[in-house]
């Protein structure tokens, strides 16, 4: 739009105008601040002044007014704390106070209104909202609507009219670059300007791009479980942690950041998208990842391996004796059929009898076994299996005290009259561990019947395998469930649980009331849903039975081809029908249309999702003889892809193993890092690694390492090195030694 025109001067006075309002919140709240700080200093002073060192000597009236100012200087803080965070807000406003406009005319008026839509509400001191949050419901259209009828939801009901103008802008620095009338339009000037951009060191909001099918899933009220089904680059992380902004907005009052969780693939990808929040002036949610809870749930007894440490074997050890044991383990453990038996173990525990026997005490009986199956299998029967086991506990204990105190009491008078003591709290001492002594078998015996080992009931479980697939009647070959027994039994007997058995094993921890269930998550976003298994969706389900969850993933992304969701029938059983919608987001902003074609024909099928219409240097598939010439030729490629610009580049390999060699050669050459562990902290920087942990992240340049067919030689591999290739926004540069795969055929 033309800067002499009457609109853009108008436009630029309302800027002017807002940015006036702003500025002056803004030093209300920094003197407001300042006054805060100034307080606690005084306070501080007068704390020592008026009650100086503490001490119990100087009696309880000086420790309760230390308290009193302790529990003010505690007030003063999160005050000081409250002015700081929407100081930032101001901050962030005088620098882009909008970027959008729509003007829409009510049916029930006249006149259209105008409003402004940024990152957060300004209201000025006549309650005019000068500009509205993205989150508010007018904000909605500005997403969702074209030109011409229009409507949107708010708590009134719906309303409905006229949308007769859309604006774009972009601000920075309280200066207006530029604006545009738009309609909706995928390919609109704003988008593209963005996407054509380098990466920055995290993941940023997308509030002045966000689409109408994104912000269908951001604003969704109506369902408890939302699955999002998109391709690579659709946005699907981004929108997660938006519709957390959102609902955090439209649910002040009732929830806090502390009451969302994420579980994200990995620590990296945790660690990048910790700025989105942040940016859009909320606190951030709890971000953890399954790895990491199961890990913490489980405890120390055993050495557990990593999901890391479960991919460098299945993309390294092909040729290892046990390999294919292995691999029968996993999928077996990642198939509904494996939900289904270990189900109906958990009751089959529940129900078997525990050989309870009579607890007696030097001939006098505290509690019959029959009294406590009576208290197993009726009074206590509604809770799982640990609290009921102790519950039982606690009731012998309970009944055996009385019986404990009597003898104590017999024991300290025959030790009186021996007249071997003079010390009264020696014979009552020597007594009691006389009597402890005594009950030592009753005790033994107690810890018996009520023993919960939770590695002993799994191990059961196999030992019982074939019984209960018979119990079900569910077809099955005996020579594989031998197989999958022995596997099993015998890693459990090393203390050593692969990955795919600290899952079954979590999931019976948790069912048999062993992890205690939290009320105080209402909301769970699952990030990268292909990778979780059904069995991982009922543990999901057992832990917070009670919340709302968002589940985003992309089944052609799934990167370990043994264990995965398979489809998302495979847990449609899980959640209510009439409570859970699935959409499915059909564009991909990330790569452009080279890239993103390319990447596509990996995947064998056809595809008919859109991508934006973005163009670029089409990608580069380049084969050596050696492999060390392609070292050479990517440590070349660093060099000139750096010179032009490109901010982020990513050197993904197979495997960590390869990682460490490429890293290896380049690192004394070259500025760079590597990433070989899921915990390894993120870095916006020329970085080396393996395509498992790249998932959900984006470089400006891709450099894959080796698609040599010794590398990646299978047809189980084809997701991996597809979701290798959608990393890339701009280049995307292919190396092969020898032969190149014929997945890229």
């Amino acid at each position: 739009m033309n800067r002499d025109n009457f609109e853009w001067k108008a436009e630029d006075e309302w800027l002017q105008e807002v940015l006036e309002e702003a500025g002056k919140q803004y030093d209300n709240n920094n003197n407001l601040k300042e006054k805060i700080r100034e307080d606690a200093i005084r306070t501080q002073k007068e704390l020592w002044e008026e009650v100086g060192s503490v001490s119990i000597a100087n009696g309880m009236d000086q420790i309760t007014d230390f308290m009193q100012f302790i529990n003010f200087m505690r007030t003063q803080k999160i005050s000081h704390e409250s002015t700081r965070k929407i100081q930032e807000k101001y901050e962030k406003v005088l620098s882009s106070p909008y970027f959008g406009r729509i003007d829409f005319i009510e049916d029930v008026e006249n006149e259209a209104e105008k409003y402004y839509i940024g990152l957060s509400n300004l209201i000025n001191d006549n309650f005019d909202f000068l500009v509205y949050d993205w989150r508010a419901p007018i904000s909605s259209m500005f997403y969702d609507c074209e030109i011409g009828e229009a409507s949107y939801k708010c708590p009134e009901g719906v309303m409905e009219g006229e949308l007769i103008l859309k604006r774009q802008y972009k601000i920075n620095n309280g200066k207006m670059e530029y604006m545009f009338d738009s309609n909706l339009k995928i390919d609109d000037e704003m988008l593209q300007d963005i996407l054509s951009k380098s990466t920055d060191d995290r993941m940023k909001a997308i509030v002045t791009t966000i689409q109408r099918e994104q912000n269908r899933v951001i604003r969704d009220e109506e369902y408890k479980v939302l699955i999002v089904q998109g391709p690579a680059g659709s946005g699907k992380t981004s929108i997660a942690l938006h519709r957390i902004a959102y609902l955090l907005y439209r649910y002040r009052d009732k929830i806090t950041p502390r009451n969302i969780v994420i579980f994200s693939p990995n620590e990296i990808f945790n660690d990048y998208i910790s700025n989105v929040l942040p940016e859009l002036g909320e606190d951030n949610m709890y971000q953890t990842t399954f790895k990491e809870y199961m890990h913490m749930a489980l405890g120390g007894e055993f050495i557990k391996e990593s999901y890391c440490d479960m991919m460098e074997y299945i993309l390294n050890s092909k040729n290892e004796l046990n390999y294919k044991n292995r691999i029968t383990n996993i999928m077996y453990k990642s198939t509904v059929e494996f939900v289904n038996i270990l189900k109906y173990y958990v009751t089959y525990v529940e129900k078997i009898d525990r050989k309870f026997t009579d607890i007696i005490f030097r001939d006098m009986l505290v509690v019959s076994s029959k009294d406590l199956e009576e208290l197993f299998f009726k009074d206590y029967i509604r809770l799982p299996l640990k609290r009921r086991l102790k519950k039982i506990k606690e009731r012998i204990l309970f009944l055996l005290d009385p019986y404990k105190k009597d003898r104590i009491k017999k024991v300290v008078g025959e030790l009186e009259d021996t007249g071997s003591y003079i010390n009264k709290m020696e014979i009552l001492k020597d007594s009691i561990s006389i009597v402890n002594n005594e009950m030592k078998e009753i005790y033994n015996e107690i810890d018996r019947i009520t023993e919960f080992n939770l590695a002993e009931i799994y191990k059961g479980f196999f030992e019982n395998l074939e019984f209960f697939c018979r119990n079900l009647n569910i077809p099955y070959c005996k020579e594989k469930i031998e197989k999958i027994r022995n596997y099993t039994i015998k890693n459990l007997e090393t203390q050593k649980l692969n990955y795919e058995d600290q899952i079954p094993l979590l999931y019976l921890k948790a069912a048999l009331g062993d992890i205690p269930k939290t009320s105080d998550i209402k909301y769970v976003i699952i990030d990268e849903a292909q990778d979780y298994t059904p069995l991982q969706y009922e543990i999901f389900c057992q832990l917070f039975e009670s919340a709302n969850m968002t589940i985003l993933g992309d089944l052609n992304q799934s990167i370990n081809p043994f264990m995965n969701i398979g489809g998302y029938n495979n847990i449609s059983y899980i959640f209510s029908e009439s409570n859970t919608c699935i959409i499915n987001l059909t564009k991909s902003y990330r790569s452009t249309k080279e890239i993103t074609e390319f990447s596509r024909k990996l995947l064998n099928s056809k595809f008919v999702d859109e991508s934006i219409q973005r163009n670029g240097n089409r990608p580069l598939l380049i084969g050596f003889s050696k492999e060390e010439e392609i070292k050479e030729k990517i440590l070349n490629d660093i060099k000139i892809y750096k010179e032009r610009g490109y901010k982020s580049i990513g050197i993904i390999t197979r495997t960590a193993k390869e990682a460490n060699d490429v890293y290896d050669f380049l690192k004394d050459k070259i500025h760079i890092k590597a990433i070989m562990k899921d915990d390894d902290d993120y870095v916006n920087d020329t970085l080396v690694i393996p395509a498992y942990l790249a998932k959900g992240l984006e470089f400006d340049v891709v450099l894959i390492y080796n698609v040599g067919n010794g590398n990646y030689c299978c047809e189980d591999e084809r997701l991996l090195l597809y979701t290798a290739c959608t990393r890339a926004l701009h280049i995307l540069c292919i190396y092969y030694s020898g032969k190149c795969t014929p997945l890229l055929n």
